[in-house]
C-alpha cells in the first residue's frame, strides 16, 4: 500500500475544501455450482452535504436488489477533501468526457469493503492500484461535485501544466521563427 503521507497533504483543509458523500457499494456473488466468489463494484455517489463532519465511514444501510439479489452497502460519514497541490489531476479529469470519483477500499474481516478514501485525482488513485492488492473502484462525478471542484480551482488559480520536452522544444522553435520573419 502506497505511504498515505505521500499521497495526501497533511494540512488540516479548509471547510469548503470538503464534501460530505454517501457511497453505494454493491456486492455480487459470481459463479457456478462448483465455486463462487464475490465481486464488488461502486454503484454511486451522493452528496450528503447535511453532515458536517466527515469523520470515519459508517455503514447506514444494507439492502437487497429486488430484481439480482445483490447486497446494496450504503456507507455515510466519508468526505471528499480537495488539495491545491493536486489541481492539475482535478483539471485533467475535469476535462474527460465522464469525470470519475474513485474510492480506495479495504476488506474487513468478514470480506465486506470499507471505503478509507475518496479522491478525484487519478494520480492519487492509480498510486494506490500501483501498490497491488488494493481495491480502488470509480463512478462517475455527480455534477454538483464537478462544479464545487471548478470553484475550487478557480477559487486557488489554474494549475501550472509541466511541457514535455518536445513541445518546450516545438514552442521555442516557433518564437525563434517570428523573430526571424518580423
Amino acid at each position: 500500500m502506497p505511504d498515505v503521507q505521500t499521497l495526501a497533504p497533511s494540512p488540516t483543509p479548509d471547510t469548503r475544501d470538503s464534501w460530505a458523500l454517501r457511497l453505494h457499494l454493491q456486492r455480487r456473488s459470481i459463479g457456478n455450482a462448483l465455486w463462487t466468489c464475490e465481486s464488488w463494484s461502486l454503484l454511486a455517489v451522493d452528496s450528503d452535504r447535511d453532515r458536517t463532519d466527515p469523520r470515519r465511514p459508517t455503514r447506514t444501510a444494507l439492502r437487497r436488489d429486488p430484481d439480482s439479489g445483490d447486497e446494496i452497502h450504503v456507507w455515510d460519514g466519508l468526505g471528499l477533501t480537495l488539495h491545491r497541490d493536486e489541481r492539475a489531476a482535478y483539471r485533467f479529469n475535469l476535462s474527460s468526457r465522464t469525470p470519475r470519483l474513485f474510492v480506495h477500499c479495504e476488506a474487513d474481516d468478514g470480506g465486506t469493503m470499507v471505503p478509507t478514501l475518496v479522491t478525484a485525482s487519478q494520480d492519487v488513485a492509480a498510486a494506490y492500484m500501483d501498490g497491488g492488492d488494493e481495491d480502488v473502484f470509480s463512478c462517475p462525478m455527480p455534477s454538483a461535485v464537478q462544479c464545487w471542484i471548478e470553484a475550487f480551482i478557480a477559487r486557488h488559480g489554474e494549475p501550472e501544466i509541466a511541457l514535455g520536452k518536445s513541445r518546450r522544444r516545438q514552442r521555442g522553435k516557433r518564437h525563434k521563427d517570428a523573430d526571424d520573419h518580423g
